[in-house]
């Protein structure tokens, strides 16, 4: 058992700041752990959010923590996962406390494969409402994944969509990331994210955008490409779901070519204009095409993937679990959890770093010479000094 695993292990049983009872760990990503626990006092169940030990001493990374519970305090939508306490316990660290979800999170949905047309769209229209909701409160989420929608099992037995993970959100008038970095997690940017250009809310459209997609194929955003590769393709976009779901009604191939534009001035402007969009689109339409639907497993390969790169039809695409390493082809094909964390990427302008570094080196290289000439006199000097001497 690793350091990390061990740590995760040691907090079950344990209690924070006298109040809450960790009963079993729920889930663990590269940042922190999520645990289910007990208000002792209330005896009410609770999910504790936990930052590792060895993030907890960065300023930046507490700071994002901190801001992510009283983001999702801030809105007050059914939509939005409840966020009760922030505290810190002396010998375990910081911590937030969350209402503790039951149901299934976007990415067990997708391990069976592609969503029924009217639930695909139910789910991201719902999605859309909580967007409204959040963008109205100044907040950009950032990071819209399929880990970070649950479909939560209520009291009364009904489905609510929920967003959870507001750990890299933007909140207007709070700047915890400088012009130039790349935030988010590579499969699900937007292009002007992934160019680590200032964003604003219509990133999230071009995210729920993307969810639409991943559950009208069953596929994850270039499926076909390897990991490393994806930043590069961004500005391309995936794969027209026009090339793989042609028997969809042609309203709703619209919507989701408008949600993925490069452009944001061409995709739609807000979260409510999304949403009556897609829920007028009538699922019985008829086609723009007859022609057949490729499988996921079809999907046409990118020119730069090889063969290696491609989905095994006889791997799930959307595998379960909660790692958040790489994506790995064809063996361990779990792109949708993917990055688990998001990742901060500092600015992408590497041709700046090599000039000045050239600069720098020529600078020195001119500076030694120069010393070098300096010497050669002075000696120079010295021995002809000597020589009249003589």
């Amino acid at each position: 058992m690793s350091d990390d695993d061990a740590w995760a292990e040691q907090l079950v049983g344990t209690t924070l700041v006298d109040r809450y009872r960790i009963d079993a760990l729920i889930g663990r990503g590269g940042m922190g752990v999520v645990l289910a626990a007990t208000h002792i006092k209330l005896q009410r169940p609770v999910a504790i959010k936990m930052m590792h030990p060895m993030l907890s001493r960065d300023s930046t990374i507490m700071q994002r923590f901190h801001q992510e519970a009283q983001a999702a305090a801030s809105v007050g939508s059914d939509g939005v996962v409840e966020v009760s306490d922030f505290d810190d316990d002396p010998e375990h660290g910081p911590f937030l406390v969350m209402e503790l979800l039951r149901g299934e999170s976007l990415v067990d949905v997708l391990k069976n494969g592609r969503v029924e047309t009217s639930r695909a769209i139910w789910i991201v229209g719902e999605l859309l409402d909580v967007l409204n909701a959040v963008h109205a409160k100044g907040i950009i989420h950032r990071d819209l994944k399929p880990p970070n929608v649950f479909l939560h099992q209520d009291e009364a037995g009904g489905e609510v969509v929920k967003v959870v993970d507001f750990g890299i959100a933007k909140v207007h008038a709070r700047h915890l990331t400088m012009t130039g970095q790349i935030v988010g997690t590579p499969r699900f940017m937007a292009p002007e994210q992934a160019r680590g250009d200032d964003v604003d809310h219509r990133i999230d459209l071009y995210g729920a955008g993307l969810l639409l997609y991943c559950a009208l194929t069953g596929l994850p955003p270039y499926a076909t490409v390897s990991a490393g590769k994806v930043i590069e393709r961004i500005s391309q976009g995936p794969p027209s779901l026009r090339t793989l779901r042609p028997d969809l009604p042609a309203d709703l191939l619209d919507v989701v070519d408008k949600a993925l534009e490069p452009k944001p001035a061409d995709r739609f402007q807000s979260a409510e204009a999304m949403a009556g969009a897609l829920r007028g689109v009538d699922i019985n339409a008829a086609a723009p095409s007859e022609a057949p639907s490729s499988s996921p497993s079809e999907a046409p390969l990118p020119t730069d993937a090889s063969p290696s790169d491609t989905v095994r039809s006889e791997a799930p695409v959307f595998a379960p679990g909660d790692d958040d390493s790489d994506l790995s082809f064809p063996d361990e094909v779990s792109a949708l959890r993917e990055g688990t964390d998001a990742v901060v990427v500092p600015e992408r302008h590497g041709w700046k770093y090599l000039l000045g570094a050239a600069l720098l080196c020529g600078v020195a290289a001119g500076v030694f010479f120069y010393m070098k000439s300096l010497e050669t006199l002075s000696i120079r000097a010295a021995l002809e000094s000597e020589g009249a001497c003589a």
